[in-house]
């Protein structure tokens, strides 16, 4: 998204719209931004800097990292704000700031649902559809050695 500084006029531009989910430039298989990156921006000049602020939203593809399965979440950055001292430029090109601020939303751990079960460890059922007849293991098996001693 490009802004044109000599544009802009005393009270600021507002800027609404969508960019396409190109500008992600993400090639991932477990995060996928499929949807248009939409924004509503306020672009001031304020002496020799430029400030923009604002808010972005942007619909992203996640697989749970329980259960594999793709859900869709809409990642938003409520308080974007980019801050930059003008020297001469006749414009600026915020994608690399709008690409960044929505990737830093991105969760550590995608879950389709707080209550995910997620699948079975030993047949790979999906916990959330169906139960298994797997026995669920009792303590880790780091600590079998330990647990078969015979203490006084």
């Amino acid at each position: 998204m490009r802004i044109f500084i000599k544009r802009i006029g005393d009270e600021g531009e507002t800027f609404r719209g969508e960019e396409p989910a190109a500008i992600m430039e993400l090639q991932e298989e477990d995060v996928q931004f499929l949807d248009p990156v939409r924004y509503d921006l306020l672009a001031q000049v304020q002496q020799n800097a430029l400030l923009v602020t604002g808010r972005l939203s942007a619909p992203v593809h996640l697989r749970c990292s329980r259960c594999l399965k793709i859900f869709v979440q809409e990642l938003v950055v409520e308080r974007f704000v980019y801050h930059l001292e003008l020297s001469g430029q006749d414009s600026v090109d915020l994608t690399p700031q709008i690409r960044e601020d929505i990737i830093l939303e991105l969760p550590q751990r995608a879950l389709c649902d707080g209550s995910c079960k997620g699948l079975c460890p030993h047949c790979g059922t999906d916990l959330n559809v169906a139960t298994c007849s797997c026995r669920p293991e009792t303590g880790s098996p780091q600590w079998q050695v330990l647990d078969s001693l015979k203490l006084k």
